[in-house]
């Protein structure tokens, strides 16, 4: 079973539908429902953190406290869009301001990783922020022209995530989904 976060993005319509398709298994919580009971996530195969529609920091604290959860208990986790940079953030990572990024985008797989394959793939975006820095224990493993940090995983642990978002894309991301999906169930 999958604890999908919801941090209140537009998004989360197609993450349910995507993940219906998919035959999947899963709970959504508001991440506001979490706060009291972040430590319940040792009950989940594996998370997801979605995008979001606004900054709040009372979201980040508890996205932070989930991600450093998954970390401790070797939870897959995918963050996606802000799932993604709070990945980051909260392993000493950095992000910035890039103004509107809206529309599909061509992005690179250039090293191999479980969710994605090499080559080409075209993905929606919409985002305000980016990835910056990654720290060491995180890697690059796709790019675009607007985003150097397109997909990003951890060098030991089964954490990883996606500037795009996959429920809001083609093929590609019902593909990278499934791939999450298929690594949670073990």
């Amino acid at each position: 079973m999958l604890l999908v976060v919801d941090n209140l993005s537009s998004f989360m319509p197609n993450l349910i539908r995507s993940l219906s398709m998919l035959d999947a298994r899963y709970v959504v919580r508001k991440y506001s429902e979490l706060a009291p009971h972040i430590d319940v996530i040792g009950e989940y195969d594996g998370i997801i953190l979605s995008g979001r529609r606004s900054n709040e920091r009372s979201m980040n604290v508890v996205n932070m406290h989930i991600v450093d959860a998954a970390y401790r208990e070797d939870r897959p986790l995918l963050g996606i869009c802000y799932g993604a940079e709070i990945i980051a953030l909260a392993m000493h990572g950095t992000i910035r301001k890039v103004g509107k990024v809206v529309g599909e985008v061509e992005v690179y797989v250039d090293e191999d990783n479980p969710i994605a394959d090499n080559g080409r793939m075209m993905v929606y975006e919409s985002h305000d922020y980016s990835i910056a820095t990654l720290p060491s224990v995180l890697k690059s493993v796709a790019y675009s022209r607007s985003c150097s940090n397109e997909i990003i995983m951890h060098i030991n642990k089964p954490i990883f995530g996606t500037q795009f978002h996959p429920e809001a894309s083609n093929a590609h991301g019902l593909d990278l989904l499934r791939r999450f999906v298929m690594l949670a169930r073990g």
